[in-house]
Formats: structure tokens, C-alpha cells, sequence
């Protein structure tokens, strides 16, 4: 069988680990000399602000426009916004805060935008069909904005979320009808702390999936580690991408306290190519 692109190419790196140590502009210069062209950015200040005219912006847009990258997506971290807020003007304030989202994927030419689901109490959340509610609510007026930006938005499991399984996220996007620029990103590290088998979520999920996130993690700890240091048996998961011929990103998104960024980044592609000499990540 022909190897699915996501598996025949070098990956997509996210710029996570880079968060408080340099601008976007700067970390894409760093991979860029070690032979990365295809990248998802994080968006917070100083690594990214949501200005669009901001210095890195611009620099970052002037990249893409001359083709030297692509940019898959845009990724906000998921601790200060939330669109399942019982709070009537927190939600309101999120979505503003993702329509300045949506605007600047737009602007630097970010196909996709990652989206957190809102956020729950583990000790007491709202009932499931409130949080459902809430969240419509708000893809909805989000949708729009993203449709005419040429942005599709990616509803990504996590953990503290309000839909943390594919089967939440299917569930889901299946009571919307599924818009034509709505998706997911589905991140095996998440799924896996979630005390779910990566392999079934990415068959439940194949035919919507936009992106997937790779980091190892244990299910004792919720970590975004160097690929190798946790328990996610990758190989099962290449394997399987090849068999169902998917062909979006495949996102290296690690945050490591042991190494600094490039060289977290480098040891995880060096691991799934060891892990699967057959996988074709190149360097």
C-alpha cells in the first residue's frame, strides 16, 4: 500500500515549547534550518500576540506568502478562554476572543484553527446537554466568521474539556450536521491520559479528522514529553494511518522541561523514524 502523506514527508511541528523563549518569527527561523517547512503556531504574547500587523506576524506572513512555509494551523493554549462558560458574558468574551483568532489565521494564511471546547469542573460540571448548548452556541456564531476567513476550525479532545473523547467530539459534530469547515484535531497524548486507545479514536473519528497532535504522556501524569520518554505505542498508530490512508498534518506538538525546543522536537522525529523505518519521516 502507498504510504499516506502524512507519513511520507517530515512533520509538522508545533511551537509549543517555544512559548516564553522566543517569537513565532524566530522559532520558525531555528526549524527552518534543520529542515522543517510545515508548521502549527501557538498564539499567546510574547510568542504571538493576535495583532496581525504585530512585527512577528507580518514576518511570518511574508513567509508564507513567498512559499518558504506552510501554515497548517494556529493553536491558542486553552486555560483562559472558555466557550462552556455557565458564565453568559465569559462565553460572549471567548468568542470575541476566537473571532480575533479566526481573523489572524486569515491574515498569515493558517488553514486551520484549533479549538478548545470549552472548560468543566472535574468536581462538579454543568450537565452534559448544557455544555452542549453552550458550546453550539457558540461554533455557531464562530462558523461564519471562519467560512469567509477560508479557516476551519478543529475541535480538539483534551482532558479538561467538555467533550475530552472522540466519541464526545463524534457525537458532537454530528448534532451539527457537520459544517464543511468544522473538524477535528485529535491528540494522541490527551487520548491516552483519557484512558483511551488512541487506534480506536482515530477509526472513530477518520472521516473528520483535520489534524493530528503527536507527544508521549503516561496516564499517571498529563504531559506533552519527547516522543519515546511516555507509553504510546506509535508504531500501532503509523501503522494504521497507513492502513486508512489519511492524509491531513501530523502535528509534533512537545513541551519538554528536559531539553530545549529544536532538540525535543528533533529526538521525537528521530524516535518515530526509529520506531518505524518503514514511517518515511525524513530529515
Amino acid at each position: 500500500m502507498e504510504k499516506c502523506l502524512a507519513t511520507s514527508r517530515p512533520p509538522t511541528v508545533n511551537t509549543y515549547g517555544f512559548l516564553w523563549s522566543h517569537r513565532a518569527d524566530e522559532a520558525i527561523g531555528l526549524l527552518l534550518e534543520k529542515g522543517y517547512r510545515e508548521f502549527e503556531l501557538m498564539m499567546q504574547p510574547p510568542h504571538l500576540s493576535l495583532d496581525p500587523k504585530s512585527p512577528e506576524a507580518m514576518a511570518i506572513r511574508s513567509l508564507v506568502s513567498a512559499g518558504t512555509l506552510e501554515l497548517h494551523s494556529l493553536n491558542m493554549p486553552s486555560l483562559d478562554l472558555n466557550l462552556a462558560s455557565a458564565m453568559e458574558e465569559m462565553r460572549a468574551y471567548s468568542v470575541n476572543m476566537f473571532c480575533r483568532q479566526i481573523r489572524l489565521a486569515g491574515a498569515l494564511g493558517a488553514r486551520r484553527l484549533v479549538v478548545a471546547p470549552g472548560r468543566v469542573s472535574p468536581l462538579f460540571p454543568a450537565p452534559a446537554e448544557l455544555l452542549r448548548q453552550w458550546l453550539r452556541d457558540a461554533l455557531e456564531a464562530l462558523l461564519p466568521l471562519a467560512r469567509r476567513e477560508g479557516v476551519t476550525l478543529a475541535l480538539e479532545n483534551l482532558p479538561i474539556a467538555s467533550l475530552p473523547r472522540a466519541s464526545d467530539l463524534l457525537d458532537f459534530i454530528t448534532l451539527l450536521d457537520t459544517p464543511s469547515n468544522l473538524g477535528i484535531c485529535y491528540d494522541v497524548a490527551n487520548a491516552h491520559y483519557s484512558a483511551e486507545d488512541p487506534l480506536e479514536g482515530i477509526m472513530l473519528l477518520r472521516d473528520h479528522l483535520q489534524l493530528l497532535h503527536f507527544s508521549d504522556t503516561r496516564r499517571d501524569r498529563w504531559r506533552h514529553d519527547i516522543i519515546g520518554e511516555g507509553e504510546i505505542g506509535f508504531q500501532r498508530i503509523c501503522d494504521l494511518l497507513d492502513e486508512i490512508g489519511w492524509m491531513g498534518p501530523l502535528v509534533i506538538e512537545i513541551i519538554s522541561s528536559s531539553s530545549e525546543p529544536v532538540d525535543a522536537i528533533t529526538r521525537s522525529h528521530h524516535a518515530l523514524a526509529s520506531a518505524r523505518h518503514s514511517f518515511g519521516l525524513e530529515f
